[in-house]
């Protein structure tokens, strides 16, 4: 028979039983991680990614760019949000891939938040968030971090006592190391931070700012717990990509003559005389090559033929497999290839314009903010008693923005005010009018509309 304290636990949803089923799979992962305090397990080199991926090949380094250089074109604000709960409304339409619902986003915005002082802590924070770096600067690294070796993190300096960011800075994957010994729902207590003069400096994880990439390898090393490069999936298009472009670089230093000058003879006592032969090479280069044959037309007192010197077809085929590489390489960021294409279509240019900023550039900086507002807004929020709120502004990208018929629509339902905000100017103040929503005049109900016509119906009545 059930005890009263069990049927409360079922009344308000706890299931004690249920809950310890859950964590077993954390127990067998992490129990042993736990048990071994400040021990930190080293993985593969994510140096590499680095070293062999983003500084050694033109092709990771332009997606990459690629990427990098479209996230920054959105600016980071901080607002204080207001206490009508609008911003819900708000946070829904940021997140969505329709133009008109994105659109509706900065009028949302401009209702449930407010812009902060600059003269406020945390705005000189964002603003300059170290004595060396802007944020523009930290955050590009710590973007080039993240898509290349498939995490990134950020470190705060605090005082004594607290988790309010004095100063924040960036570091690589391959410097840091977690260190275990918490909870099995909470395996890492901190983090070593490789100062690359041979000392170790250890992190309070609170301290600490991860964003990673999903990593589905599940093991008792704790391989979940860091990121995956897209570059551990793709090494092979990686080498594919290296080893096309080492044979063309090969074949351009190395190639020799492009060609071979013969007489056209079957009869071998028509052939050229080894002299024959040193006459007519200094004949070449004097008539055939430099600039100033160029254009020139070269007599022959014989029947000659040239045969073209080229790649072989194994050389060929590498090279000629650059394009798949490529496309492959690509794909592993989600980055349409048309961008990367020297003669796309208007059409086709357009529409991978459109992909990359939904499908890879607004996705990153919904997860990057979100995981800002909760590593780095919560203590401003606790010690200002304000709700403050981080918030990348991306109406600014052209591809979200809506063609002229949309925005007249849209004109005919909004206010002049809602209107402003929506093409990006300031709200009129002081004026009702621009508030209120008005309508073409002369318009009247069908049922009451009449133009003084008879049908033919109505005449054989």
């Amino acid at each position: 028979m059930a005890s009263f304290g069990q049927y409360v636990n079922k009344a308000l949803g706890f299931n004690p039983q249920k809950r310890e089923y859950e964590n077993q799979l954390n127990a067998i992962l992490y129990g042993n991680l736990i048990n071994f305090k400040d021990v930190v397990f080293y993985n593969y080199c994510r140096e590499d990614f680095i070293l062999k991926g983003y500084k050694s090949n033109a092709e990771v380094y332009s997606i990459v760019k690629k990427i990098v250089d479209k996230l920054s074109f959105a600016p980071l604000y901080l607002y204080e949000e207001k206490e009508d709960n609008k911003s819900l409304r708000y946070k829904s339409c940021k997140k969505s891939v329709d133009k008109v619902e994105h659109a509706k986003y900065n009028i949302y915005r401009t209702k449930a938040l407010d812009f902060v002082n600059d003269n406020n802590n945390f705005s000189k924070l964002i603003e300059q968030p170290n004595e060396h770096q802007s944020w523009n600067e930290l955050i590009e690294l710590f973007r080039i971090f993240y898509f290349v070796q498939g995490e990134a993190f950020l470190y705060r300096e605090t005082a004594d006592d607290s988790d309010i960011a004095l100063s924040i800075h960036v570091c690589p994957a391959n410097l840091m190391e977690p260190v275990f010994g918490g909870t099995i729902n909470d395996p890492i207590t901190g983090w070593k931070l490789n100062l690359l003069n041979g000392q170790i400096r250890k992190l309070d994880a609170k301290d600490v700012f991860q964003l990673k990439m999903a990593n589905p390898e599940f093991d008792s090393m704790g391989s979940q717990l860091r990121g995956m490069s897209p570059l551990q999936a793709g090494q092979k298009y990686l080498q594919l990509d290296d080893t096309a472009v080492k044979a063309w670089l090969n074949s351009t230093v190395n190639e020799g003559a492009k060609g071979l000058i013969s007489p056209n003879h079957a009869d071998p006592k028509l052939w050229l005389t080894p002299n024959q032969v040193d006459s007519l090479q200094n004949s070449i280069e004097e008539k055939i090559h430099g600039a100033e044959n160029k254009n020139k037309i070269v007599a022959s007192a014989m029947p000659i033929q040239y045969t073209a010197i080229g790649l072989s077809p194994q050389a060929l085929a590498i090279v000629d497999g650059l394009k798949y590489s490529n496309v492959k390489l690509c794909d592993l960021w989600g980055v349409p290839p048309v961008l990367f294409d020297p003669n796309p279509t208007y059409q086709n240019m357009k529409e991978a314009k459109e992909r990359f900023v939904n499908e890879v550039i607004i996705p990153y900086l919904n997860k990057e903010e979100e995981g800002l507002n909760r590593w780095l807004t919560e203590p401003f929020k606790r010690a200002d008693k304000k709700n403050y709120v981080l918030d990348y502004d991306t109406s600014v990208y052209d591809e979200l923005k809506l063609d002229l018929e949309e925005r007249r629509a849209l004109s005919e339902i909004l206010s002049i005010n809602e209107m402003r905000v929506l093409e990006g100017w300031e709200e009129i103040e002081d004026s009702d009018a621009a508030n209120q929503v008005f309508i073409a005049s002369g318009k009247v109900p069908l049922n009451e509309f009449d133009m003084g016509l008879t049908l033919n119906d109505d005449l054989n009545k």
